[in-house]
């Protein structure tokens, strides 16, 4: 007697994962153009959606952009939760953001040239109340996950939101009054701050064609900042430790590491 067994077997393809495609990983000097930049819809639609212009990261520092349209913001759901235990700095490039923690009631405002900096684990919120579209630059440090863990495999289980506070409602009868202290308490305590060139700590870099550095943050984990190079000006060599990434706002900037030759 014979007897015939048929076997059939199915083949699952993996499902698609909500995470930025072949981006650039930093491992050594490296151009990254627009052009090259890993587009990634962050969010769902209960947080809102997020268009993110990944430019790359590495094992200490990551690099992107974001935009906002005039009356949209960001905010948290089941399965995206902007709860990051990191240095944040969010330059805005164009436009106005608004920068909130829901938790505490902080709120910081940042327009074109200024940017919005905390650290520490705390949600928060964005939000664009202007009439442009505002264009944010988005650096971090330190990475919270390796560089293959995409973020929606994390984020889901962070903790919830303890309340929701519209703003600080302990300073309402106080203020101004108390408008220095808790300046002074959000700088000590890692609170949401805006920053500008006007609050900037400047360095004044090379002696034959001088530099106006305007570093907005320093931390142990992030310095952030900005400069501008004069036309056909060619900046004096520096070094310094730790990654760095370098973001032009504006025309061509070219770079040129002295001890490899490389540009």
């Amino acid at each position: 007697m014979t007897v015939t067994v048929t076997v059939t077997v199915t083949v699952t393809a993996s499902a698609p994962v909500q995470a930025p495609k072949n981006a650039t990983y930093f491992k050594e000097p490296t151009l990254v153009t627009r052009r090259d930049a890993v587009r990634f819809l962050w969010g769902d639609e209960d947080s809102h959606f997020v268009a993110d212009l990944v430019y790359g990261r590495g094992d200490r520092l990551a690099a992107l952009v974001y935009k906002l349209a005039p009356g949209e913001s960001f905010g948290s759901s089941k399965t995206w939760r902007p709860l990051y235990d990191q240095d944040r700095y969010y330059y805005v490039a164009q436009g106005e953001l608004t920068i909130q923690d829901p938790e505490s009631g902080d709120v910081a405002v940042a327009r074109a040239g200024e940017a919005v900096y905390w650290r520490g684990m705390r949600y928060h919120y964005g939000y664009n109340f202007g009439t442009e579209e505002v264009f944010v630059l988005d650096w971090y440090a330190p990475q919270e996950r390796a560089a293959n863990v995409p973020e929606i495999e994390t984020s889901v289980k962070k903790r919830a939101m303890t309340g929701r506070q519209e703003g600080r409602t302990d300073l309402l009868g106080r203020w101004p009054t108390d408008a220095l202290k808790d300046l002074h308490d959000r700088y000590e305590q890692g609170r949401m701050v805006r920053l500008g060139e006007d609050t900037a700590l400047h360095f004044i870099l090379g002696e034959q064609d001088p530099v106006l550095m305007n570093l907005y943050a320093s931390t142990e984990a992030l310095t952030a900042g900005t400069f501008a190079l004069r036309p056909s000006i060619m900046a004096e060599a520096e070094q310094h430790p730790g990654d760095e990434v370098l973001f032009a706002l504006e025309g061509c900037v070219h770079v040129y590491l002295p001890e490899t030759y490389d540009w």
